[in-house]
């Protein structure tokens, strides 16, 4: 009977929990899934700021260029839609004539440009202008005596435009037309008894291109000449403001 409750007593002892025979196993399992976690959340923010790198480069070019479909277009830079590097420049032009020692009155006439480059051209102005001496009236009143005949004077000058500013003006919120602020130079001939030698320009001025063919432009220039009127010479400024169409070939 005491062998019986000993055996009993054996059985229903709970059995020890076995021992890992391997120390330090279960730690490095649990640190080995700390680190896959780490691993994991690393990929993660990686994966988001290579999301959130394109959509910055989108932002920014959006930003550039303006939302095509949205109202309020920002509009960056964009490539010039005329061009008159090999082109011909047929120009009418018309405009008022002040003078030193003339009278002020009004000039007209026509102009031929080539263009070798985008920048720069060469050009051939002529021009017609009566010719009048302003004091003439108050002379022929004192002595009766016509002292400086009215006329007309022809010029011909041969240039160089320098184009440094190509801008763009807006007149409204479709309209842009795109503009060349210019600076031109050159010497030529002005046909009259009272011109003495060469005639010297200098000026500058502003061309609208309307359309491919069409531009409007307006001028502005000095020129510089030796004139004797009355016995006396010296070297007048003759202003010139200028307005006119062109047409430019080829299309």
């Amino acid at each position: 009977m005491l062998a019986e409750g000993l055996g009993l007593s054996a059985a229903a002892a709970p059995l020890p929990a076995p021992t890992n025979p391997f120390p330090g196993t279960d730690t490095a399992t649990a640190d080995g899934q700390s680190d896959d976690e780490e691993v994991d959340g690393a990929d993660q923010a990686a994966g988001e700021d290579s999301d959130e790198a394109p959509d910055s480069a989108l932002h920014a070019l959006t930003c550039l260029e303006g939302d095509a479909a949205g109202a309020g277009r920002r509009k960056g830079v964009q490539r010039r839609d005329f061009l008159k590097r090999h082109r011909f420049e047929v120009s009418g032009l018309g405009g008022f004539y002040a003078s030193d020692t003339l009278s002020s009155t009004y000039s007209y006439g026509g102009a031929l440009a080539f263009f070798p480059s985008e920048d720069f051209g060469l050009e051939l102005l002529v021009t017609r202008s009566p010719v009048k001496f302003r004091l003439e009236e108050p002379f022929n009143a004192f002595d009766r005596e016509q002292h400086f005949p009215p006329g007309v004077a022809w010029q011909g000058m041969v240039s160089m435009l320098w184009s440094p500013i190509h801008a763009k003006l807006r007149f409204s919120d479709d309209n842009i037309v795109h503009s060349d602020i210019f600076i031109v130079a050159g010497a030529g001939k002005t046909f009259h008894d009272s011109v003495q030698g060469l005639t010297w320009e200098v000026g500058g001025g502003i061309k609208l291109y309307l359309s491919r063919f069409v531009t409007m432009r307006i001028d502005v220039r000095d020129f510089l000449l030796p004139q004797e009127v009355l016995g006396r010479g010296r070297i007048t400024n003759n202003l010139t403001v200028l307005a006119g169409v062109s047409l430019w070939l080829p299309g």
